[in-house]
């Protein structure tokens, strides 16, 4: 009997039945191995964003992040922060680099290049991704800093100093006075509208004994995103830099 002389509910089956046959003979994508990395997918309950302050060199960009039993793919930047990954029970994120596996290279090992462990009670969480010297025996080449989202509201202004030397951050009448490898906040008063505020970034010369100015200007507070200020040193000019993040606040 032709197909077209079935009943229409009959051809519908057959069509269907054709349709399944074909896709079980589909090849299987790259991304949807777990170890090529999966780009991530909106995630939902405890989530975790990244930025880095510096790229180490040899790290690849889209980073593999390993949470629980995936890898997802994750774009990182200097400037922004990135797309949201889920923490997993355990509140454990790596940032890991697949490895042929001798005894089985078709599944990939990883080596762990960061691992951020996120505190139970902190539901959503920045993580800075900073550079550190390799040291014998590991792979690690970034030191996390954990910020909880929670205390971190639109408008703040988080600084992170990285340097050896004492920096101060002037913000309207509050002075912030940030010790070697210390973070603050400041926290911006409740905004209904972006604010103008002065500032300016000293830093104290220890030979000189005195503050010296880094920079003045004025910024826009806003109460749709968060900023950072990282401070760090410049082995190459040997003085200090710095530079901006934006983190906007999800409604």
């Amino acid at each position: 009997m032709k197909f077209e002389m079935l009943p229409y509910s009959c051809r519908m089956k057959a069509a269907l039945a054709v349709s399944l046959v074909c896709l079980g003979f589909l090849p299987r994508l790259p991304a949807q191995d777990p170890a090529a990395g999966d780009p991530p997918r909106q995630a939902r309950g405890r989530v975790a964003h990244m930025v880095y302050t510096s790229m180490p060199e040899g790290v690849e960009n889209p980073v593999k992040v390993m949470t629980g039993t995936d890898v997802v793919s994750l774009e990182l930047s200097k400037r922004m922060a990135s797309e949201p990954v889920k923490i997993p029970a355990d509140g454990i994120l790596r940032i890991v680099r697949p490895v042929a596996a001798p005894a089985d290279p078709a599944k990939p090992a990883f080596l762990t290049l960061a691992q951020a462990v996120v505190p139970e009670g902190i539901d959503k969480a920045l993580i800075i991704l900073i550079p550190m010297p390799k040291k014998p025996g590991s792979d690690l080449v970034f030191r996390t800093e954990i910020q909880d989202l929670a205390a971190f509201k639109g408008g703040d202004f988080l600084c992170l100093n990285l340097t050896n030397l004492n920096v101060q951050v002037e913000m309207g009448k509050e002075k912030l006075i940030l010790k070697p490898g210390e973070k603050r906040i400041f926290e911006a008063p409740v905004l209904a509208q972006p604010a103008n505020v002065p500032t300016r970034y000293s830093f104290f010369q220890p030979v000189e004994k005195k503050w010296k100015m880094l920079s003045a200007s004025t910024i826009v507070l806003q109460p749709t995103r968060r900023e950072i200020c990282i401070f760090s040193w410049d082995t190459s000019l040997e003085r200090i830099d710095y530079h901006g993040i934006t983190f906007p606040v999800t409604p």
